[in-house]
């Protein structure tokens, strides 16, 4: 594409011999009546290559016209010659504004090549989501730079997805809504703080205005804890959910700590609402996170609120901050002891085992003490000690993690837990 360059990058090129042509990183106007496009975004000369297998490549993009994403194109380095990948345009509410997909034989001379029509509006940000299913390779070619429109599988990546974005301007009277929402539909929109007088405080979302789609990408919403005490609940509104749906829920303290981590699937949901009970410790004022995340390439909608006077909090979509909120609610029952954390009083030793049913490693969160030695044991219903270890608890350490790969036989086993005096057993099912 011949490429127009403004009268201050003139200068620049006869000043200083910077030749912005060069530029990793380009945004263009082509007034060259044989154009497709009348602006395009790109990025060039990669020097990097990321592998996706199972795994999601989420790059957030500006347009640069009121108009349409006409065509998006990848610089590709491999692929798998069986592998279908997916490729999705979403707001930056999480709502996917359109969808392609590609295979090898369309990639030519190392580029591949989507028609999208994605109405857009100029400078507003959107999110390029590209997916390969687990056992199918793609290698994308990136180049490097800052952090921070980039993430790998939820994780920040330094630099840009290598390729091109090309749009053209349309008059804004016929251009649709590019958010994909819905209607208000009322004013019930949130309880943030709704206390009770039975010692239970709720934090929750609850009128939606979309949904966010997954099919393996994760869902992270953050709230705040409106009080002293446990966590006892939490919900998570459900759009659609593949009936073999399997996934996991899990939770995060301010220190990126996994509290929970449990295994959900359809049977979990029941009227449109994901309800998962437990008992995690929480501190008003800190901030939490609520994951959801399917496993196994199942399809996952979950609701969402995209009006900025109903947050509370910071919702994420592959690492990727979003403009909306997940749909939740997280139930506290407060601690009636004291308003000091320090002082909780937690009457038996409480052992969690994730997931459960297990597979190739089970997790065990110990909760019922603030600090000590608590011998943990993996036993089968024969007698035999499988896996044996020592953890000192503290508020920062009552997680143990056994690798089971070598336990083949599906069935019962026991935790026992052995703190003092007391002892606790847990039943267990090897998947």
């Amino acid at each position: 594409m011949n490429k127009f360059y403004s009268t201050l990058a003139a200068i620049a090129v006869l000043t200083s011999g910077n030749i912005l042509a060069q530029d990793a990183t380009a945004l263009t106007n082509s007034l060259d009546a044989t154009s497709a496009f009348d602006c395009s975004y790109d990025v060039k000369d990669a020097d990097n290559t990321i592998l996706l297998n199972g795994s999601s490549a989420t790059q957030i993009f500006t347009a640069c016209t009121d108009g349409k994403l006409l065509e998006v194109s990848l610089d590709i380095k491999g692929l798998n010659d069986r592998g279908t990948y997916t490729v999705e345009v979403r707001s930056m509410n999480g709502e996917i504004l359109n969808l392609a997909s590609f295979k090898k034989e369309q990639v030519l001379d190392g580029k591949v090549v989507l028609p999208m029509e994605t109405h857009v509006k100029s400078g507003a940000r959107y999110i390029l989501n590209v997916t390969a299913e687990t056992g199918y390779d793609l290698s994308l070619r990136s180049k490097q730079g800052p952090m921070g429109t980039l993430t790998i599988d939820g994780t920040p990546y330094r630099g840009q997805l290598a390729g091109q974005f090309g749009f053209k301007t349309v008059n804004a009277t016929t251009l649709a809504n590019d958010e994909g929402r819905v209607a208000y539909g009322g004013d019930d929109s949130i309880t943030p703080l709704n206390k009770s007088a039975n010692g239970l405080c709720n934090t929750e979302v609850y009128n939606h205005t979309g949904r966010i789609v997954s099919t393996g990408e994760s869902i992270v919403q953050t709230f705040t804890a409106c009080s002293n005490g446990f966590l006892s609940q939490t919900s998570v509104q459900i759009q659609h959910i593949d009936a073999d749906f399997v996934g996991r829920l899990f939770i995060k303290d301010p220190h990126n700590t996994v509290l929970l981590s449990q295994e959900v699937t359809a049977r979990n949901v029941r009227d449109g609402v994901l309800v998962v009970p437990m008992n995690i410790k929480v501190r008003e004022g800190f901030t939490y996170k609520i994951g959801v995340k399917s496993i196994y390439e199942t399809r996952l909608a979950v609701q969402a609120n995209n009006k900025p006077a109903d947050a509370l909090g910071t919702c994420t979509f592959n690492g990727t901050e979003l403009e909306t909120n997940l749909c939740f609610s997280a139930l506290v029952r407060e601690n009636q002891n004291d308003d000091d954390p320090s002082t909780f009083i937690e009457s038996t030793l409480k052992v969690i085992a994730f997931p459960n049913p297990f597979e190739n490693e089970l997790g065990i969160r110990i909760d019922g003490i603030e600090e000590g030695k608590v011998i943990v044991q993996l036993i089968d219903f024969t007698g035999n000690v499988l896996r044996a270890d020592l953890i000192n608890i503290d508020p920062d350490n009552k997680v143990i993690t056994f690798n089971t790969d070598d336990i083949d036989e599906v069935g019962f086993y026991s935790l026992r837990v052995v703190h003092g005096d007391k002892v606790t057993h847990t039943t267990v099912i090897k998947h």
